[in-house]
């Protein structure tokens, strides 16, 4: 069965409003639009794309803003939206392990990839299950799980393991719970960590990323397909 999936660069290259910024800035102070961008590059070449599967990619330099992606993506309905970032921590914190130098252990605390779905979208239980798989690949990746958001920031976090966060209010996401298809927020790591920000920098990395990306997305679909069959055997 042919499937569609939209991967967007999280924020844009020309902010044009508060909300529609360039995200977090690294330790090295680079925006995190730019490494959102070295992830998506990899879904525009053929060579990284399953076949069967259609790929809508939007960098961050189309500067679709974020209420526009929303609109964007509803015009298409696809089987499955994801869009790709790169995470931070709260400004008091960064400054604390900054001040404390490279060999900090509070960076430790601010470490990590996670995946965020939310039960506000009309596709929870599907978007749910994309969330565990891509965190199972990133963890056989040899990756591991952002706490820092549970355990900080007290977000709801449904899989401590596997870094699977469940945005519901007050702290939720608007692209997760306006869009009506299956949709994730993955976080790929942790840029304002100068350790993480270097591995997170290497093409190798960026690679590994995105088979994870690549290897839920086919075993998703794998799953969809499969409950498809037996609903119409049914009849």
């Amino acid at each position: 069965m042919g499937h569609t999936v939209i991967i967007f660069s999280g924020h844009v290259s020309e902010p044009s409003s508060k909300v529609d910024n360039m995200g977090a800035e690294s330790y090295a102070g680079i925006f995190e639009y730019e490494f959102n961008d070295a992830v998506v590059r990899y879904f525009e070449d053929e060579s990284n794309r399953v076949p069967g599967i259609h790929y809508e990619v939007v960098p961050a330099s189309r500067n679709i803003g974020l209420h526009e992606r929303v609109e964007y993506a509803n015009r298409i309905v696809p089987d499955l939206y994801l869009e790709i970032h790169h995470d931070a921590a709260q400004a008091e914190d960064i400054e604390r392990a900054r001040q404390d130098g490279e060999g900090s252990p509070l960076w430790n605390e601010m470490s990590g990839f996670s995946v965020h779905y939310s039960e506000g979208n009309p596709f929870s239980e599907k978007s749910k299950t994309f969330a565990q798989l891509f965190a199972d690949e990133m963890l056989r990746a040899g990756f591991k799980p952002n706490l820092y958001h549970a355990d900080t920031e007290k977000m709801t976090c449904i899989d401590r393991s596997k870094g699977i966060y469940n945005r519901i209010n007050p702290g939720g996401l608007y692209v997760l719970y306006n869009i009506k298809s299956p949709a994730a927020v993955i976080e790929c790591g942790t840029i304002i960590n100068p350790h993480e920000e270097k591995l997170l920098s290497l093409e190798d990395t960026r690679q590994k990323i995105a088979h994870a990306i690549n290897r839920a997305i086919v075993r998703f679909f794998e799953i969809e397909d499969e409950d498809s069959l037996r609903s119409y055997l049914k009849y």
